[in-house]
C-alpha cells in the first residue's frame, strides 16, 4: 500500500464534534436526524441516513446546543460512502463565506458540562 493513501488531504483543521444537522436539497424535501461527523473553516464531515447527491447545492442548518441558534450554511457533497451500519458518510464543501469552527466546537462542548 502507497504512502499517499495514508496521507490527509485536507487543507484545513478538522474538529472531531457532533453537531445536530437539518438539510434541504434546493427545492425538494426537508431532511432531519442528521449529525457532524467533524467540523473545519471550509467544510463538514456529516452522516446521514441516506446518500447525499454530489455536485447539489444543499443548504444545511446547523442546531447549536447551548442555545438552540441554528447557522444556515450553502455546501455541495464531495464525497458520500456507505459505512457498516448502513448509514453514509459525506464530505461537504461550504460554498458561503467560511466558518469560525473554534467557537461552535467551544459552545458544543460547553453545553455538554
Amino acid at each position: 500500500m502507497s504512502e499517499n493513501y495514508l496521507q490527509d488531504k485536507r487543507k484545513s483543521v478538522r474538529f472531531l464534534i457532533t453537531i445536530p444537522i437539518k438539510y434541504t436539497k434546493l427545492d425538494v424535501e426537508c431532511f432531519d436526524s442528521k449529525y457532524t461527523h467533524d467540523i473545519s473553516s471550509q467544510g463538514l464531515g456529516v452522516i446521514s441516513s441516506e446518500k447525499l447527491p454530489l455536485n447539489t447545492p444543499i443548504i444545511l442548518c446547523l442546531k447549536i446546543p447551548d442555545n438552540g441558534e441554528e447557522i444556515v450554511l450553502e455546501a455541495e457533497a464531495l464525497w458520500s460512502r456507505q459505512m457498516a451500519d448502513l448509514t453514509y458518510r459525506s464530505g461537504l464543501r461550504i460554498k458561503n463565506p467560511p466558518i469560525k469552527p473554534i467557537p461552535l466546537v467551544l459552545r458544543t462542548i460547553y453545553s455538554r458540562l
